[in-house]
């Protein structure tokens, strides 16, 4: 799974943030603990989080960058905020998609991104044995990939024109770090770079806007953002 911008790079924040979990408190066996609960819009039905969910998205959301020998790692408080935050968006960008009537992702298309992922893991038994111990069924897996596609398309089709840059804002930007006479190569990287720049910034746009509009409630202390400094 391949994010625009900042879903991305939270996606990336968890591969450094993978570490042994603290030992389980005495007096008593939780079962299951809700993360947070989403309210989309402010006033619709509550929508929960368990902790085991959070802990299965963050896992598939690791083999798609290629990390599938470190999903089965505990995953720490720093790790679990990542993936917090990137489910929630992913999250509110699939409701706006809903809502939109973004047109649905085929079955062919699941497919192929199921086929896909499946060869992230050196053979068929690695990838069984990660759907077993993260006691993740197959079926919850195609519904977490046509997800991300959908949010995926949702963005494009959001950014598309606006994310491309200008000849014009090339050779001024090149001409700002002192390269004259660029290459055509310069001017490739060049363009790449403020095209990349700009849809990760409309994508923060975007996912602040969503989240304007959604009441969202993390439960778990450890798991809440520290508020910027």
């Amino acid at each position: 799974m391949d994010y625009h911008g900042p879903m991305r790079s939270i996606v990336l924040a968890l591969l450094l943030a993978i570490a042994p979990i603290a030992a389980r408190p005495a007096g008593g066996v939780v079962l299951e603990r809700v993360v947070a609960v989403v309210r989309n819009p402010a006033g619709a039905a509550p929508r929960p989080l368990t902790l085991t969910r959070l802990d299965e998205e963050a896992r598939v959301a690791l083999v798609g960058q290629g990390a599938s020998r470190a999903v089965l790692a505990p995953l720490d408080a720093a790790a679990r905020r990542a993936a917090l935050r990137w489910l929630l968006d992913q999250w509110l960008v699939a409701d706006e998609a809903n809502r939109l009537k973004v047109d649905e992702i085929s079955r062919e298309e699941v497919q192929r991104a199921l086929q896909a992922f499946r060869q992230l893991f050196p053979d068929e038994a690695a990838y069984r044995s990660f759907l077993a111990t993260s006691e993740l069924p197959e079926e919850e897996l195609r519904s977490i990939l046509a997800r991300g596609l959908r949010v995926q398309r949702f963005l494009d089709n959001r950014l598309g024109p606006g994310a491309r840059v200008s000849e014009e804002e090339v050779s001024r930007w090149l001409a700002g770090r002192g390269s004259a006479v660029p290459t055509p190569a310069e001017r490739d990287a060049a363009r790449s770079r403020l095209s990349n720049e700009r849809a990760q910034e409309q994508v923060r746009q975007i996912l602040a806007d969503l989240r304007s509009r959604a009441d969202i409630r993390v439960l778990m202390p450890e798991l809440r953002e520290e508020p910027a400094r």
